[in-house]
């Protein structure tokens, strides 16, 4: 258990990391500094070594002899002196042995011989009858012209003299110097190889731990998870892949960029900054590969996949299509078991429909002999008598047709009358069948209709008149209560609890008279008793009077009034003490419900002919109430009913409203409530 620890624990793993991170970069590394010794030589004609397992292959120094060999060959063509030789070829500054002869042209600088060429190190030995052997590869063969004359456009040849010859060598002493060259820069790009080697067998060794301990942990097997990991796949590939190459790019850039600096301690300066960025890459590409390994461990990875997820979600998408198609024919298949009936068979159940069916049938069978009668006697001269019977016939189911057609149409004006409320209209003298049927049926839902109607204008009428009866039979007991409860108070009675007694009850006496007051007012005006004396009054001064009225109680609420009326003249055909009546009933509510030191919003204006009177406040309780409800008789916005209020005030204002040909709304937004009253403007025509 504890190597287990070790070999998952967190410090192992970054060891792990930084190994794979910092042998990769330092191959990297290497790599570039070879790389930079190798630009560097050829740029200084120093490259000696080219990857030749011996010296004596070296293909500089062959090719430094195959160099001299067409030099001599084209001057020796050309008929160039020694000095011009020297001047254009730079022949006295080679290292070796030449001797070049063409006729009685000769350039050399030692004389050389065949066998002295031939026994050296680099040599090259070419004769004007074709022998040629030399030490290296070689591409080049002297003494061997052919060309395209441009004038005569043919293939011609040139050929040299017998006695041409070319010597060229380069003796083991002569090439010494870059014979050390040459070990030296061996040596120095084998050991940068064997280190690439040993670092990148650490990074492999290194990686293939991490490959094995990422995501798990010593104290379970479970697979873990980071941040990281939440990454979809293929932003996760996009990085992993172009980060490095971008990087890499970038550093390779670089190197190509610097080759021209001689100094290796500018050079590095120069790099340092991409192979940061290099490294940066590489470690967040290690890890983002090994993020991809703990999505595959944890069966994760077609998750984090959006295209997987995409294909994943299309497959199951078209499973589902399929299932469903199955599950329809199959559906479609009980359907039509379950209803093998035929179509004749269930219209024939009714005898509604078997009527229209004999009808048709017979009306197309009698057409059908009538026809087959035509076509037989028509040779015989009376086919002119199965016509006129043919005619009959049809003007006798026109006639059949016309008085259906016309029942229908009266049944579905009678429907139409049903729908507007006309319950008195009676369907009489239709067709006989499935029409007077239809007919009987609809003259018995009107008169249930018309009775239902009935009985309900009747309890709703006994219900005002008991509430008008017992209203007014309480007014004359409750007088009595609360005058002798008034005097009651004015006596100082004992004990002392008897004072409070008598305040109680004739305070609770008072709430019980506005209580069947308010009964009495509703239940005459709901049932149309109330007589309204409407007249031409002024909106603006209604309100102004509500609020000089309720001046005093307004002051003691600790409320603001944000009072808006307009100077001119907005004139209604109301009520007005009906109107200060419903003025008097929602600036009592806005006292009584408004949350204390807020505001109260009064509003006259005058908007498209209409006349308009707002009035907002804000509640001092939750209203959890319909506002559409609140302005019926005895609903009240406080549900616990803890405040006083008989929950008649709305409905009294409404109805009031209402007899006088207005409208009142009433609005809940949040805790603000707020009620509008509308009325046609007095001498303003409807548009």
């Amino acid at each position: 258990m504890t190597v287990k620890k070790v070999f998952r624990s967190t410090a192992v793993k970054l060891i792990a990391f930084l190994m794979v991170t910092g042998c990769v970069i330092g191959a990297i590394t290497q790599a570039e500094y070879g790389m930079m010794n190798m630009l560097r030589w050829s740029n200084d004609s120093e490259l000696v070594y080219r990857l030749e397992d011996r010296f004596e292959d070296s293909q500089l120094m062959n090719g430094m002899v195959d160099s001299m060999v067409a030099d001599l060959d084209y001057a020796l063509r050309q008929g160039m002196n020694q000095a011009a030789f020297d001047r254009q070829f730079n022949g006295a500054n080679f290292i070796g042995d030449y001797y070049g002869r063409m006729g009685d042209r000769v350039l050399k600088n030692s004389d050389i011989t065949e066998e002295d060429a031939a026994s050296s190190m680099f040599f090259t030995v070419a004769l004007a009858n074709g022998t040629l052997y030399y030490s290296g590869a070689s591409s080049f063969i002297p003494f061997t012209y052919s060309y395209v004359d441009p004038s005569m456009g043919i293939y011609s040849e040139e050929y040299a003299p017998e006695n041409s010859a070319i010597y060229v060598r380069i003796t083991e002493d002569q090439a010494a110097g870059y014979a050390a060259q040459w070990s030296e820069q061996r040596g120095e790009l084998m050991g940068l190889l064997r280190n690439l080697v040993v670092l990148c067998l650490l990074a492999v060794v290194a990686y293939i731990y991490l490959l094995f301990a990422t995501g798990r942990t010593g104290e379970d097997d479970n697979i873990h998870l980071i941040t990281i990991d939440r990454l979809y796949v293929e932003c996760n590939l996009l990085l992993l892949f172009g980060l490095p190459i971008a990087a890499g790019a970038f550093n390779i850039y670089v190197v190509f960029e610097g080759m021209q600096q001689r100094d290796m301690g500018g050079i590095w300066w120069f790099l340092a900054p991409s192979i940061i960025l290099f490294a940066g890459a590489f470690a967040l590409a290690v890890e983002l590969s090994l993020s991809l390994v703990r999505n595959l461990k944890n069966h994760t990875f077609v998750q984090r996949s959006f295209i997987l997820r995409a294909v994943r979600w299309c497959w199951r998408t078209a499973g589902r299509i399929v299932r469903w198609a199955l599950g329809l024919c199959k559906n479609a298949g009980r359907f039509i078991d379950q209803r093998r009936e035929s179509v004749f068979q269930r219209l024939l159940k009714d005898y509604k429909t078997r009527n229209v069916l004999l009808i048709l049938l017979a009306y197309s069978a009698v057409l059908a002999v009538l026809g087959m009668m035509s076509g037989v006697m028509i040779d015989y001269g009376t086919a002119v008598f199965v016509f006129l019977l043919g005619v009959l016939w049809f003007l006798l189911a026109v006639v059949f047709l016309v008085k259906r057609l016309d029942g229908f149409e009266r049944i579905v004006g009678a429907l139409r009358h049903l729908r507007t409320g006309e319950l008195t209209d009676k369907l009489t003298d239709m067709p006989t069948g499935v029409l007077s049927t239809m007919a009987e049926d609809i003259n018995s839902l009107g008169d249930g209709m018309q009775n239902a109607l009935q009985n309900a204008i009747r309890a709703e009428r006994m219900k005002s008149e008991l509430i008008t009866n017992v209203s007014h039979d309480l007014k004359t007991p409750l007088t009595s209560i609360l005058n002798y409860s008034d005097l009651l108070c004015q006596e100082h009675l004992t004990p002392e609890e008897a004072n409070d007694y008598a305040k109680i009850i004739h305070q609770k006496s008072l709430r019980l008279k506005n209580l069947t007051s308010d009964l009495f007012d509703i239940s005459k005006v709901q049932s149309g008793a109330e007589q309204m004396q409407c007249e031409r009054i002024d909106t603006c001064t209604l309100v102004r009077q509500a609020l000089g009225e309720q001046d005093k109680a307004i002051a003691e609420s600790r409320l603001t009034l944000k009072v808006n009326i307009p100077d001119h003249e907005v004139p209604i055909w109301a009520d007005g003490k009906k109107m200060s009546r419903v003025m008097e009933n929602l600036l009592g509510n806005c006292i009584k419900y408004a949350m204390t030191g807020t505001r109260v919003f009064v509003t006259v204006s005058e908007q498209e002919g209409e006349a308009v009177i707002e009035l907002k406040n804000i509640a001092n309780y939750e209203m959890d109430f319909d506002a559409a409800e609140i302005t019926e008789r005895f609903v009240r916005g406080d549900a616990a009913r803890t405040t006083e209020g008989s929950g008649l005030g709305l409905a009294i204002a409404k109805s009031y409203v209402m007899a006088c040909g207005g409208t009142l709304a009433v609005d809940v937004d949040g805790d603000l409530f707020k009620v509008r009253i509308i009325f046609p403007v007095y001498g303003v025509q409807p548009a």
